[in-house]
């Protein structure tokens, strides 16, 4: 199996999970639990991509934070500039981007009148599911 044919948009998980940027603790956590995912989306009031929460963030800010962090918006503990691929990239590249960069998903967008719009997530996962086959 040849991954540098096979193209992003084929393998990604469709669709993201998202919260605004004024998303309150509780409300992230409670997305996480109800979609069963491991990272939100976080966009602005017309959809644009500004960042991700995962659960690593999460934990990083409750040991800087402890509790004041539900307190906290999704603008504060977000990961600002998380890395992502174009859907048309080829599994090659996108698993060379996570080794390089340490990263096990990347967000997968579209771009749209100069916006970049979240459109899946791509995981490790994904990736050696496909090979595995």
């Amino acid at each position: 199996m040849d991954i540098a044919k096979i193209k992003v948009s084929e393998v990604m998980s469709r669709g993201v999970v998202t919260v605004g940027l004024e998303a309150r603790l509780e409300e992230i956590l409670n997305q996480l639990l109800e979609n069963k995912v491991h990272a939100v989306i976080v966009t602005a009031k017309d959809g644009e991509f500004m960042g991700v929460v995962s659960h690593s963030d999460i934990i990083e800010t409750l040991a800087r934070r402890g509790q004041k962090i539900f307190e906290l918006t999704a603008e504060d503990i977000m990961c600002p500039k998380p890395y992502y691929v174009k859907g048309d990239a080829s599994l090659k590249e996108a698993a060379v981007k996570m080794i390089n960069n340490g990263v096990h998903r990347l967000i997968v967008f579209s771009s749209h009148m100069g916006r970049l719009l979240p459109v899946g997530i791509l995981s490790a996962i994904d990736i050696v599911r496909v090979v595995s086959q």
